[in-house]
């Protein structure tokens, strides 16, 4: 694998200044029933101690190629389950980012948790190691689905990890919720939100279920022996929670994500901006300079590795066109919609030179709408997104 170089004259660069970072941690306790993420389960101790000090390595290898020029302004702990990180493995991992990068001083580092993993004193152990926004995998208060998912956690542990995340400091917390769950009603739905909303979360995730192919609900679904949510069903359930959400004074700003003012995930802003992000651990995927690339998932290839590099698994240099396409069907996935005027300014192309005719078209089936610069998906729109994003790939 060749050496990424940076282009200092790439047009196409969109933000020269900030650089996100995301570390992947690929380890649960028990693989959930709906979950094809890169994930393992029933590694103990040891195991992920090994791998975070690898993570530590390639951090570090890499910083001469990402950090001199960049400000990290958010640090990202994805998954996998990281809450199975001690507080002592996060603070290590943090402490070679701040050594080896130029950090922000109001950086925002992220960390997700699985409500069945964590306690006071590990949330105040975060908290100590640098960590400043908490992202609690809830997905659901009701014990049947709870069950049915494969969650390892009750509705009480989520309302406990959330008392002691607010105890331990925690200023900024977001959770995530699943809906569209086999024999899922619409009032039973919006008992979920409901609940989430007492608790009153800076932020909240809100997803359809998919049944993804391979996981034990899509053989559920396949087999016969669960009926899937009815469409309809599935988009009642999408915007009743949008419309609990706007009464609760957050704002929708993202296709499945909801903030209070002021606490929008400013890390996932960088994926649906085309802003760069690099992302270490295994598989982690990264957009940087211009490039798209990202490491083997493979543990065994990843953890013999002798260099950051031997870790990659391809590279892909994004053509002008590419840059294009992922600025429009990404900035569309923000409820704010796409910037016409910043889109010429990055690109020095006219969009309606570019896009007229789909654009039209998009527009006159009700799934677009412009408001005088600004591009957006219309509410129904929101439900076709993906038909809509086909029309620009």
């Amino acid at each position: 694998m060749d050496v990424l170089r940076k282009d200092d004259d790439n047009p196409n660069r969109l933000n020269d200044e900030s650089l996100g970072i995301y570390l992947h941690i690929p380890f649960c306790v028990r693989k959930c029933r709906y979950c094809d993420f890169l994930s393992f389960a029933g590694a103990d101790a040891d195991v992920i101690a090994s791998y975070a000090h690898k993570l530590i390595g390639e951090i570090s290898g890499r910083s001469v190629e990402f950090g001199p020029d960049r400000t990290v302004d958010t640090v990202y702990f994805g998954g996998g389950t990281p809450s199975l990180l001690s507080p002592k493995l996060v603070g290590e991992v943090l402490d070679v980012v701040y050594a080896r990068y130029r950090v922000a001083d109001d950086a925002e580092i992220t960390l997700e948790a699985n409500p069945g993993t964590v306690s006071e004193d590990t949330l105040r152990g975060y908290i100590g190691a640098g960590v400043n926004r908490l992202s609690i995998g809830a997905q659901s208060f009701d014990a049947k689905k709870l069950r049915y998912l494969g969650r390892i956690h009750s509705a009480a542990d989520t309302r406990d990890a959330f008392a002691y995340a607010r105890a331990a400091g925690f200023g900024n917390i977001g959770m995530d919720l699943i809906f569209g769950v086999p024999g899922e009603t619409i009032a039973g739905w919006l008992d979920d939100m409901d609940e989430a909303l007492q608790l009153a979360p800076e932020h909240l995730s809100f997803y359809s279920l998919t049944p993804e192919k391979g996981t034990p609900v899509f053989q559920d679904i396949v087999g016969g022996r669960v009926t899937e949510v009815s469409e309809i069903d599935d988009r009642l359930m999408y915007h009743s929670a949008i419309e609990r959400l706007a009464e609760a004074g957050y704002r929708h700003y993202e296709i499945s994500n909801a903030a209070k003012p002021g606490y929008e995930s400013r890390h996932n802003l960088k994926y649906w901006s085309l802003d760069d992000y690099v992302g270490f651990g295994l598989g982690a995927h990264s957009y940087c300079d211009g490039f798209r690339f990202a490491n083997t998932e493979r543990m065994m290839e990843y953890m013999s590795a002798v260099t950051p590099l031997s870790m990659m698994a391809w590279e892909h240099a994004n053509t002008a066109s590419d840059d294009m396409a992922e600025f429009i069907f990404l900035g569309l996935r923000r409820t704010d919609g796409i910037d016409l005027a910043r889109f010429s300014a990055v690109f020095g192309m006219n969009f309606w030179d570019l896009y007229k005719e789909e654009t039209d078209g998009l527009i006159e089936r009700g799934l677009l709408e412009q408001a005088g610069d600004t591009l957006r998906l219309t509410r129904l729109g929101l439900d076709l997104s993906n038909r809509v994003f086909q029309e620009y790939v």
